[in-house]
């Protein structure tokens, strides 16, 4: 399941994502994401995953993940992602420097201190 919520009077997007995700989900998603990027221009994003199935998108939507994400490079300033999972940390530590938005990882238990780090992002 994948939830996709705008913070009144902000660019923060925040995505919740546990489980899996739905190809329309998916499609709904990535609509929600070019809505607020046309909307603000530039927006800082807020990722909360919880427990994950494998695959957690469909394997027909993975080249869409990718292909958006470097589509929009520049439209995202700040990524907040929150997730308990070691590799989820390991991987956001790896993209960092090769991201243009500043990204950095919280545990789940620090949503509030992510929420802190979005709201007083430049």
């Amino acid at each position: 399941m994948i939830q996709v919520q705008e913070s009144p009077d902000s660019n923060i997007v925040e995505m919740t994502l546990t489980g899996s995700v739905t190809a329309q989900e998916f499609d709904d998603t990535l609509a929600q994401f070019k809505s607020a990027i046309e909307r603000h221009g530039r927006i800082r994003v807020l990722e909360d995953i919880g427990e994950l199935d494998t695959p957690p998108i469909p394997w027909s939507k993975f080249w869409e993940d990718v292909k958006f994400g470097f589509e929009h490079l520049s439209d995202m300033t700040h990524v907040a992602v929150v997730a308990d999972q070691g590799w989820i940390a390991a991987y956001v530590k790896m993209l960092n420097p090769l991201m243009k938005a500043e990204i950095k990882h919280f545990y789940r238990a620090e949503l509030e201190a992510a929420r802190v780090w979005l709201a007083q992002a430049s």
